[in-house]
């Protein structure tokens, strides 16, 4: 599923067929939201998808930036974060694993997951959040979060 398809599956399901509510880049940014979303969600399922290594050589920095899409580790490594930074505990090399959101998606993307399943639950929860934004009735919101959320464990499963 490509993004353009999703923003206007969005719009559907939100009723503004003709665009008079949000533009486009408001509904990416709700559409974004839903996939780091689902990303936090898939990290506690230990999603293997989501899993990212990252290969210190000898003659590297043993200190360094955390990457822009880490969440966490993968297991025990020897290193250390501090505010922005990990700072391996033992000499190079050394292979870290860990869990990686998916970076934020433009209107000419692919959606990122996989499963098309996951992009549909991302497009559901994009749509929640378009309704809070305009101060829809949202009483159904809580229940409809708990399905997606057990939707997203079911799709991966």
């Amino acid at each position: 599923m490509d993004v353009i398809r999703a923003v206007d599956e969005v719009r559907l399901k939100t009723n503004d067929r003709d665009g008079v509510g949000m533009d486009d880049q408001e509904i990416l940014s709700y559409l974004n939201e839903a996939i780091q979303y689902i990303c936090q969600h898939l990290v506690g399922t230990r999603y293997p998808a989501l899993v990212q290594d990252l290969l210190i050589d000898e003659g590297d920095e043993t200190t360094f930036d955390v990457p822009k899409n880490f969440i966490k580790f993968c297991g025990t490594f020897p290193a250390r974060i501090t505010g922005n930074t990990i700072t391996l505990l033992e000499d190079p090399p050394v292979k870290l694993r860990y869990f990686a959101s998916y970076l934020t998606v433009e209107m000419d993307d692919e959606m990122p997951f996989q499963h098309d399943n996951l992009n549909q639950i991302a497009v559901r929860l994009a749509c929640i959040y378009v309704n809070n934004q305009e101060e829809l009735n949202v009483q159904q919101d809580q229940a409809l979060l708990a399905e997606i959320q057990q939707a997203v464990v079911a799709a991966v499963q």
